[in-house]
């Protein structure tokens, strides 16, 4: 499980279905963007967002090639918080210290163009701005946004 999932789950509005899908448990990591490329794939006429963090998206990264091949109709918000936030999270307030969260990653935007997928570095002042660019464009297109997310206490129990 992912802080972005745990954010998504709690902020969704889910009211028609099939508009939001999302992994479970550990084994979930890497799985929007494949996801988003099948959901792309069986409607080609609805645009897709996928977002990941840095961490998950590094289990996708030759997924790009299939989305700029099939000029499949995704965006891929990318959250690159530098790591493994949830573990992060979790050692943190376990041990009060990590080890193995930190990551050696791409420059994403750069390895997208290397695709020939349009992508664009974006802040939270211009990120809606960015995705609705995004997803209007015809094709694929990668969004990243530099942020370190938190875990909340949960207000559902």
């Amino acid at each position: 499980m992912t802080i972005l999932a745990y954010w998504a789950w709690s902020a969704f509005d889910a009211r028609r279905p099939n508009t939001m899908h999302s992994a479970q448990g550990a084994g979930g990591l890497g799985y929007a963007f494949p996801a988003a490329i099948g959901a792309a794939a069986a409607d080609p006429t609805k645009p897709v967002l996928a977002v990941s963090g840095d961490g998950g998206a590094m289990y996708s990264i030759a997924e790009l090639a299939t989305a700029r091949q099939y000029d499949l109709p995704l965006t891929w918000l990318i959250v690159d918080d530098g790591g493994y936030g949830i573990l992060r999270e979790y050692m943190t307030g376990a041990f009060g210290e990590t080890t193995g969260t930190e990551l050696a990653r791409p420059d994403f935007v750069a390895l997208a163009e290397s695709f020939g997928v349009p992508a664009v570095r974006t802040g939270p002042e211009s990120l809606a701005a960015d995705l609705s660019k995004a997803l209007a464009a015809p094709g694929p297109s990668v969004v990243v946004l530099p942020a370190l997310l938190r875990m909340f206490e949960p207000t559902h129990l």
